[in-house]
Order: structure tokens, then sequence, then C-alpha cells
């Protein structure tokens, strides 16, 4: 059976592109043209992804993420985002959302996030082998909101992959969500030893050691560094 994928974005051109490239996988794609039409789609279907604009007029794609968890559904989420940092990112990781994409994303690139996150749900502790089964699984932990296991695969992932600033940058996002700041601050600087050009850790950092500390625009591993749509 094919897997069922919604796709939420105000931009009738995004929809498209994403429609046209999951297709050639195979996927069932619905549209959704803004967060009151995904939540109404979300109450009578049962998705495997949902594809997931933040900036939208009216409910917003954190909202509707919200909604999506106070409903109880555990289906996965991608957030689509044109601003290289995402707002709110502790409510976001809260809420399960470890996923995000930056526009303008190639169909190579968004193919490639889907299929990692579609085949996470199989992964199992006792068969994790490589450094990418690790992060998989410390995310599938993080959606089920197991937030001390996915910090101990993400330790774990570590030796595996001792030049990955990803693990580091994530468990900085861990420790600000249990407001530990210094030692945020440590794995922030552990992963640009490893990568200084690694833009989500660079931010986070940049952003903890203002005098005027704030949580909004943590990245939890995007990229794309842009600000303006």
């Amino acid at each position: 059976m094919n897997q069922h994928i919604l796709v939420v974005d105000d931009e009738k051109n995004i929809r498209m592109t994403l429609t046209q490239c999951l297709n050639e996988e195979e996927y069932t794609v619905d549209l959704a043209v803004n967060g009151e039409d995904a939540l109404i789609q979300l109450s009578q279907a049962d998705y495997d992804l949902v594809l997931l604009d933040i900036k939208m007029p009216g409910v917003d794609g954190m909202e509707v993420l919200k909604q999506i968890r106070t409903q109880g559904l555990q289906v996965n989420v991608i957030m689509m985002t044109a601003y290289g940092t995402v707002e709110r990112a502790v409510e976001a990781m809260k809420l399960g959302a470890v996923d995000f994409i930056s526009k303008p994303f190639t169909p190579a690139e968004i193919r490639k996030l889907v299929r990692s996150v579609l085949s996470r749900h199989v992964l199992k502790e006792t068969a994790l082998i490589q450094f990418e089964d690790y992060l998989e699984f410390a995310k599938k932990c993080l959606l089920e909101q197991d937030y001390a296991k996915a910090e101990e695969i993400l330790k774990k992932s570590i030796p595996l992959n001792v030049e990955a600033p990803e693990p580091h940058n994530l468990l900085g996002v861990l420790a600000e969500y249990h407001r530990d700041l210094q030692r945020a601050q440590k794995h922030y600087r552990a992963a640009l030893a490893l990568d200084p050009t690694y833009r989500p850790a660079d931010q986070n950092l940049e952003r903890t050691v203002q005098w005027k500390y704030t949580q909004a625009g943590m990245n939890l591993g995007d990229e794309d560094d842009s600000d303006e749509r």
C-alpha cells in the first residue's frame, strides 16, 4: 500500500513541485492550502507524513503541529521554512518536530528526507549499526518525547562518526530544553570544532551567548541561513 502524505503550504508552486516529485516516488499525496484546510483533512484521513509550512496566514504551521499532537496523532512531520532557523524550536521539539527543510529545496533533497523519515519507524534499538541509524533512532525518540533515550542514543552515535557535528548540535538543543545553557554551549562549540562551517551550531551558539538570551530562532539542524522568503 502506498504511503500517504499531506502537503500543507499556501504557495501553489510549492504544492505543485512537491506533488510532482513525490508522485514520482509513488506516494499518495493530498494537498492543503492553509492550516485550517490541513486540520480538516487530518481529521478525515490517516497520513504517514505531513510536509508542513511554518509561515502561513491564519493558522500557521506551529499551531497545526500543536493541534496534531493535542489530538494524539503521532504522524511524522517535516517542517518547511524559508527562514533558516525555526522560531519556538523548543516547543516544536516537544511536539516531535525534529525534521526541517529549507526553501528552496531540490527534488532530490526532499525525496531523500522523505524516504529517511518514513523508514524511521521500523528502526529497533537492538538493530542499530551505522551512524545514520543511531541519528534516525534518536529523532524517533524525540518524536515519542523520550528525551532521555534520545540523549543516550545521540551520545552513542558520536564514536561512530567522530567528525559529524549533528549529534552535538542536537544534544545542545536538548540541553536548552532542560534549561542547561552552559551545557548547550559546550555542545555547540564541540559541533563547531568539528565543522566550523556548520551553520545550525554557529547560529545556536551566537544566540545563546547574547547578553539577552532567547530561545527564539533555535536551529535543530537546518543549514540554510536565509532570512527572507
